[in-house]
């Protein structure tokens, strides 16, 4: 997966459509992965939510496995510590 890609912003990406955020740095800061958690919480979603989850790095393996549940994903660098990562539930095909 390009990372460069997923910095493109799509045209499904709309900041009124954010259902929920999570910032995950302190659970990395104390040694923890959100994984299970982005799982949980994107798991019932409806579909045209967008989940944030704000880290202080890009989480590749996090987001190819969240995509590979059916979501879309941008992603934003805001700054060297603070990245913010967009799932939205694609639609069905």
């Amino acid at each position: 997966m390009d990372t460069n890609n997923l910095q493109v912003k799509p045209s499904w990406f709309n900041v009124d459509s954010i259902d929920e955020t999570m910032d995950a740095r302190e659970m990395l800061k104390s040694g923890q992965h959100p994984l299970a958690e982005v799982i949980k919480r994107t798991t019932d979603m409806q579909t045209g939510k967008i989940f944030e989850l704000i880290t202080p790095f890009t989480p590749m393996p996090l987001i190819e496995k969240v995509s590979a549940n059916g979501f879309l994903v941008y992603v934003q660098q805001i700054s060297d510590a603070e990245v913010h990562t967009f799932f939205i539930k694609s639609k069905p095909l």
